[in-house]
């Protein structure tokens, strides 16, 4: 495989996500070269415009579109999307999607194929050691009104004593509770474990990580009925309707037995364990497999097309058919068996 050259552009957010591709790009063995990229990456709508541009810069490049979310609560970036939709299907070689919710609202208004790629989860861990000494955890941004922190506030204002004890972790001060800011993953890690509830009161989210991570250190989710990835992922046992006094009730519901649903956030939280974060240890292998699945699910057998005219053939219906890049990425598990290079 040649060596490629990598242009990433965006939202990197509490995740690291740009910083982690790229982490993981140089450990396949592969370089950042945003002046002169084979593959471009992009995942923040605000600068789709400049990632195209990039590539009409470097025709020959590969163009990379990810939609992290949907931002209908940012109406200016809509109609600037809405415009740009069919600039985007004609440029860019791929737009991938983080959840089966975020490729719903994005075909309302883009008609073009998407492919769903999960975004990595931190690497959290189960830990038998660490008891449940924390009620509530809240990780994420606080001061967007899409995320209702307001709610958590809400739900908790006659316990003055619970409230100052919720903790929060993110780029923002929510202005109650105890918030410790943006902390390292292995604090993070004791943090999922050490709480019985993790609160995602979000009217959207593109995955919800915190919800995955959450589960994986058995610590129980509490969503939103009208938050529809809360539904893609998580049991409705979990699942309440957006207002103070649902909370309330689901958490008290919760805690009749809490080892009961204990085990149940468990039990999904090993099911994402495969589907995130499989065969990573540590911080470094969780970038490179997110890098890997990046390679393998959008370029898959035609990596090194990028740099020469390779003929690529598929035998169909007895027959020798020349496929582009995108009959790879978007037939590939029908063509899988039957490329020949």
């Amino acid at each position: 495989m040649k060596t490629i050259k990598f242009a990433g552009l965006g939202w990197d957010g509490y995740t690291g996500q740009i910083s982690r591709i790229k982490e993981g790009v140089q450990e396949l063995g592969h370089s950042l070269d945003p002046e002169n990229p084979d593959l471009i990456y992009c995942n923040d709508p605000t600068q789709y415009i400049n990632a195209i541009k990039l590539k009409r810069k470097f025709p020959k490049s590969f163009l990379i579109l990810n939609f992290l979310d949907v931002p209908w609560h940012m109406p200016g970036v809509m109609k600037k999307l809405a415009i740009e939709a069919t600039i985007m299907k004609r440029e860019a070689n791929i737009v991938t999607v983080i959840s089966k919710k975020v490729k719903k609202d994005l075909s309302k208004f883009y008609d073009g194929e998407t492919e769903v790629i999960y975004n990595p989860v931190k690497d959290v861990k189960l830990s038998k050691e660490i008891s449940k000494s924390n009620d509530y955890l809240y990780v994420g941004r606080a001061n967007d009104p899409i995320k209702r922190v307001k709610l958590i506030h809400e739900t908790f204002k006659n316990e003055e004593k619970t409230l100052n004890e919720i903790i929060f972790c993110g780029f923002e001060d929510p202005k109650f509770g105890n918030y410790l800011g943006v902390v390292k993953d292995e604090k993070l890690t004791e943090l999922y474990n050490s709480s019985k509830f993790v609160l995602l009161p979000s009217k959207a989210e593109g995955i919800g990580l915190s919800m995955i991570e959450g589960m994986i250190c058995g610590a129980v989710p509490i969503m939103c009925s009208d938050n529809l990835t809360a539904k893609e992922f998580a049991p409705e046992d979990f699942i309440c309707e957006p207002d103070h006094i649902s909370i309330k009730k689901k958490i008290n519901e919760i805690n009749t037995d809490y080892e009961k649903f204990r085990t149940l956030a468990l039990s999904y939280g090993e099911k994402y364990k495969v589907q995130f974060i499989e065969g990573c240890q540590n911080i470094g292998g969780l970038a490179k497999n997110y890098a890997e699945k990046l390679w393998d699910d959008l370029l898959g057998f035609a990596d090194y097309c990028l740099h020469e005219d390779t003929t690529i053939l598929c035998i169909e219906d007895g027959a020798f058919k020349h496929l582009s890049i995108s009959d790879i990425v978007y037939q590939r598990k029908k063509l899988r068996k039957s490329l020949h290079f």
